[in-house]
C-alpha cells in the first residue's frame, strides 16, 4: 500500500489549494473520496470528472457509504426522479465539468465553504476541454476572493503540465509520488507509414500481425485495452480483431447506451471477463479503474479540421492503464508508432507534457463573465492565461453580433451565456435568426436543430458509412424537414461564401441505432432544440417555434430512453412515427412519450 498517494489532510482541512499528480492506479480519486465522507470542514464537495463513466464509477463508491450523493450528468437526467435543485443541495456530487461551469455560472453561492476536486485536470491541454477548464479556474479564483478563502480546490492528474506555474497562480501545494502500484514495460513497435491507407484499420493490422506472428501470446493475458480516438474506428478495429483473431472483442466510446457502457465496464472488473479485447476511445483511458494486462496504443494521431498528434499526456495516461494492481507483477504497453510519430511518444515518456495553451474560445467564456455581473477584464487577473487584447477583442466580437450591448447582456447574450455557446454557435445561431421565415413550425425547429448539432458539434467530421446508413435507415426526418432542405445552404452560400447543410446520413442517422451509436446524437439534438426553444422564448427568432422545439426536446430524451429499453431498428422507426402523428396530443401531454401506451405495449 505505500505506493498509493496520500492527501496532506491538515492542509485540506485550512483550506490549502492541492495538485495531486501520481501515476493512474495509485488511488488519487479514492483518497479523495475517502476525504469527502469523513471530512465535517466543507458544506459541499463537487467532483468534476470528464466523462459519463467516471462519474458513474465515482458516483457508485460514494453511494455505497453516503446517501447525501448526488450525480448530475446526461445520463442521470433521464431518470424520472431527476431533480436538478435536489442534487446540488446534496454534500457530495458528482458531476461533468460542464454541469460544474453552469451550476458557477447561475448558483454561485452554491459554492460558499465548498471544496472542488477536478480530475484529469491535465486536459487542461485538450482542444476540447482547455476553454471549460480555464474558466472553472478563473471562477474558482474570484470565488475564492469573494468568500474570503472559503472555497478550495484539488486538481489530480497522473500527467500534469505546468506544474510549477499552475501550482504559483493557485497558491497550491504539490503532492507528487512517482512510484507506481504495477510496473510497466513499455514496447515501441515501429511501422511504416502508408498515407494512402486507412490510418485506423492500417495500425489495427499491424497489431493483428504482430500477433499473428506470436510476438504477442493472448492466451498469457487476461484482458487487452486497445486505444484509437474515434468512434467509427472502436467500432470498425473490434470487428476486425475479433474476425481476424478470433477472440471475443467489443468496442466503448461516449456514443453507446449507458447500459451496453456499464456493462463493458463492469466485465473490467470481473473475474472473469467475458471480452478479451476492449478497444476503446478516451473513455476508458481517463478516470476509471480498467484492470487490463495489456495497452495497445493505436491511434497517434487526431484527424479533426486540421491533422494533429495525440497530445504526450493522453499518451502516458493511456500506458498507465496496464497493469492489474493486486493482480499482475507488471504491465505491458505496446505502442504502434509510425516514424513522424516517435518523437511524440517519447515526449510522453519523458513526461514533456507542453504548456497549457491560452483559452482557445475567448467570445464565451466573456460572455459567461459578463451574464455574471462580473468585469471581462477581471478574467486576465482571475484567469490562468487570459490576454487582455484578446478579451477586448472578444468584447468587439460580442458587441457586433448582438449578444452584448454597451457592456450588458442582451436577451440573446443571456441565451448564448446560458446554453453554453461557442463562437461559432454564435455565427451559425445569428444565420439561423435571419434566415428563419414563415412555414411549418414543427419542420423549422427540426431543420434548424439538426444544423445547430451537425455543424456545431462537429458531426460533420465524423467518417461513417454513409451508405450502409442510408441503405438502412429510414428517412422519416428528411422527410419533415424536406420542403427546407437545401435552403440555408442556398442562403448561407450567398451570405458567408460556405453552404451549411447536414449531410443525408445525419437525416437517418436516428433511425440505424444498430449501425452508428444514436444516444450522444440525439442528446445533441435534445441541446440543440433547447437553444432555439430559448431564443423563441425570448422573441429572439419567430415564437411559434416554441412548442416543436420544446417537443423534439422531449422526444430526443424519451429516444434515448427507448433505446436504453433495447429497441432497434422499425421499433425505433415506429415509435418516432408514433410521436409525430400524435404531435399535437402529445405537445399538450405533461406524460414522458416513453411512457405512452404505444411503448407500454411495444
Amino acid at each position: 500500500m505505500s505506493n498509493f498517494v496520500k492527501l496532506d489532510i491538515k492542509a485540506l482541512d485550512s483550506y490549502q489549494p492541492l495538485m495531486v499528480i501520481s501515476p493512474t492506479g495509485s488511488g488519487k480519486t479514492f483518497s479523495v473520496i475517502k476525504y469527502a465522507l469523513k471530512q465535517n470542514v466543507y458544506n459541499k464537495v463537487v467532483f468534476a470528472m470528464p466523462t459519463k463513466a467516471a462519474i458513474r464509477e465515482v458516483y457508485t463508491k460514494l453511494s455505497l457509504f453516503t446517501n447525501y450523493v448526488g450525480r448530475d450528468d446526461s445520463d442521470a437526467r433521464l431518470e424520472d426522479s431527476f431533480n436538478a435543485e435536489e442534487v446540488w443541495r446534496k454534500k457530495i456530487i458528482v458531476t461533468s465539468y460542464e454541469r460544474l461551469l453552469q451550476q458557477m455560472i447561475s448558483y454561485p453561492s452554491l459554492f460558499s465553504n465548498s471544496l472542488l476536486v477536478i480530475d484529469e485536470a491535465h486536459l487542461l491541454l485538450s482542444e476540447g476541454r482547455n476553454c471549460t477548464l480555464q474558466e472553472l479556474l478563473a471562477y474558482y479564483k474570484f470565488f475564492r476572493e469573494k468568500f474570503g478563502g472559503k472555497i478550495n480546490i484539488i486538481l489530480l492528474s497522473a500527467t500534469m503540465p505546468d506544474v510549477d506555474s499552475l501550482s504559483e497562480y493557485l497558491e497550491a501545494k504539490v503532492i507528487c509520488n512517482d512510484k507506481r502500484p504495477v510496473n510497466i514495460d513499455v514496447k515501441i513497435v515501429r511501422v511504416s507509414q502508408k498515407r494512402s491507407e486507412n490510418y485506423y484499420l492500417n495500425k489495427a493490422i499491424e497489431f493483428i500481425n504482430y500477433v499473428k506472428k506470436g510476438e504477442l501470446k493472448l492466451e498469457n493475458y487476461k484482458q487487452i485495452l486497445v486505444y484509437t480516438n474515434t468512434r467509427r474506428s472502436a467500432e470498425e478495429i473490434s470487428k476486425l480483431i475479433e474476425k481476424e483473431l478470433h477472440v471475443s472483442a467489443v468496442f466503448h466510446h461516449a456514443g453507446l447506451p449507458i447500459e451496453v457502457r456499464k456493462k463493458i465496464e463492469d466485465d473490467m472488473r470481473s473475474e472473469n471477463n467475458q471480452y478479451k479485447v476492449i478497444v476503446s476511445t478516451d473513455t476508458l483511458a481517463l478516470s476509471i479503474n480498467t484492470n487490463v494486462d495489456v495497452v495497445v496504443v493505436l491511434a497517434l494521431k487526431r484527424f479533426a479540421a486540421l491533422r494533429t498528434y495525440v497530445e504526450p499526456s493522453t499518451i502516458a495516461q493511456v500506458i498507465g492503464r496496464a497493469g492489474r494492481p493486486g493482480y499482475s507483477e507488471k504491465g505491458l504497453a505496446l505502442i504502434f508508432a509510425e516514424p513522424d510519430e516517435v518523437k511524440i511518444v517519447n515526449k510522453a515518456l519523458k513526461k514533456d507534457f507542453g504548456r497549457v495553451p491560452e483559452p482557445l474560445d475567448y467570445p464565451q467564456t466573456v460572455l459567461r463573465w459578463i451574464y455574471s455581473g462580473l468585469d471581462p477584464l477581471l478574467l486576465a487577473r482571475y484567469g490562468y492565461r487570459y490576454s487582455p487584447s484578446k478579451i477586448k477583442d472578444s468584447l468587439s466580437f460580442l458587441e457586433n453580433i448582438g449578444a452584448i450591448q454597451k457592456g450588458k447582456v442582451t436577451p440573446l447574450g443571456k441565451v448564448f451565456a446560458y446554453e453554453m455557446v461557442p463562437k461559432k454557435g454564435m455565427n451559425l445561431l445569428k444565420l439561423i435568426i435571419k434566415f428563419d421565415k414563415k412555414g411549418n413550425p414543427l419542420a423549422r425547429a427540426l431543420y434548424y436543430s439538426f444544423i445547430y448539432s451537425f455543424f456545431v458539434d462537429e458531426y460533420f467530421s465524423r467518417k461513417v458509412n454513409e451508405g450502409e446508413i442510408l441503405r438502412k435507415g429510414n428517412s422519416i426526418f428528411l422527410d419533415l424537414v424536406k420542403s427546407l432542405r437545401g435552403s440555408f445552404g442556398k442562403y448561407t452560400y450567398f451570405t458567408v461564401g460556405e453552404s451549411l447543410e447536414p449531410s443525408t446520413w445525419f437525416y437517418y442517422s436516428l433511425t440505424v441505432p444498430q449501425v452508428i451509436s444514436t444516444d450522444d446524437i440525439a442528446e445533441s439534438i435534445r441541446k440543440s432544440s433547447e437553444i432555439i426553444y430559448n431564443l423563441s422564448t425570448y422573441s429572439l427568432i419567430s415564437e411559434d417555434l416554441s412548442k416543436p422545439s420544446y417537443f423534439i426536446m422531449r422526444l430526443m430524451r424519451s429516444y434515448r430512453r427507448v433505446i436504453r429499453g433495447g429497441k432497434k431498428g422499425e421499433e425505433i422507426v415506429d415509435f418516432i412515427r408514433f410521436c409525430f402523428s400524435n404531435y399535437q396530443e402529445l405537445s399538450k401531454s405533461k406524460d414522458e412519450f416513453f411512457d405512452t401506451q404505444w411503448i407500454r405495449n411495444a
